[in-house]
């Protein structure tokens, strides 16, 4: 469903729930699909496939993104009595087409935001064009492999100060071109997490440090559980300094975090914080590198 304007929420207690997972396709001005209002509870989005388009026209709009919660810097506490709840939600930017983009594929600003079964994925692949050819066609023979400045995506989630009391059980992000989830709300909450570090980039990556997960450094609060950063460098041999940040505070709680070498070159030399081991040879992919919980959370 192609959209010339965002859907609008603005109504308490208000439902979208897709069908068949119905694919809403972003206007091309860079608006996003859904748009929820600061201080509207009790919203429930179910069921629904946000899709990146090309963008057609100049972006008015600061951070573009394929869904907005809430206003930056509304102050919008949510209500934990009538929390907004966002169900089998998956995004993507790419794989139909490789000239789509936009910034951040979902944002938050509103607290008191359950989330269940997320996946946001800037596409590793894409549909071949009419008599192309596979670019690797030793990986991949159907589709063509997305390479840089294609299916351009910063981030698959970020959730905005004042977000507080986010709580997400199994989200993916995967393959965005910088940090691949950033959190600035206090007291969020993650059970299950899985990313997969782009495979296109180069060095810049790791130089400008961008990982798989980022707390930022104002978050007094945190909790994830079950962390999983897979690296997979096609192209550069990239060396990524961690998989996991966090300010060292006694109220982060990081639990059963572990990255892996997948395949191909460069890694993640570390699992949090600079804390856990990483590979040293060719021969360590798929093998599990863990942090152990005292190096992970809090002061340690």
């Amino acid at each position: 469903y192609p959209l010339a304007k965002s859907l609008q929420v603005e109504t308490d207690n208000q439902v979208i729930l897709g069908l068949g997972y119905a694919t809403l396709l972003a206007p091309g001005d860079g608006s996003p699909c859904i748009i929820v209002h600061s201080w509207v509870h009790g919203v429930r989005i179910a069921g629904i496939m946000l899709e990146a388009s090309a963008l057609m026209v100049a972006a008015t709009r600061k951070m573009r993104s394929l869904l907005e919660w809430g206003t930056s810097g509304s102050d919008d506490p949510g209500d934990e009595r009538n929390p907004g709840v966002l169900t089998d939600i998956y995004a993507r930017v790419g794989g139909i087409y490789r000239d789509v983009s936009t910034d951040v594929m979902i944002q938050l600003h509103s607290g008191n935001i359950y989330g269940d079964n997320l996946w946001l994925w800037r596409a590793d692949h894409v549909q071949l064009r009419l008599g192309e050819e596979p670019n690797f066609p030793d990986i991949n023979f159907k589709y063509r492999e997305t390479e840089r400045g294609e299916c351009m995506v910063k981030n698959g989630l970020f959730v905005g100060e004042g977000a507080n009391n986010v709580t997400i059980v199994g989200l993916a992000v995967e393959h965005t071109t910088e940090d691949q989830t950033v959190w600035m709300g206090d007291n969020g909450r993650v059970y299950f997490y899985q990313s997969e570090l782009p495979y296109d980039v180069n060095q810049s990556f790791a130089d400008n440090q961008f990982v798989g997960y980022k707390v930022t450094s104002k978050v007094d609060n945190h909790k994830a559980v079950g962390v999983g950063i897979y690296s997979n460098f096609r192209d550069y041999n990239v060396s990524v300094w961690t998989g996991v940040v966090h300010p060292p505070k006694d109220g982060i709680e990081m639990k059963n975090i572990f990255t892996v070498k997948l395949a191909n070159d460069g890694k993640i030399s570390s699992v949090v914080n600079g804390h856990g081991p990483g590979p040293t040879n060719d021969n360590q992919f798929g093998q599990p590198f863990r942090c152990r919980d005292e190096l992970c959370s809090g002061e340690g």
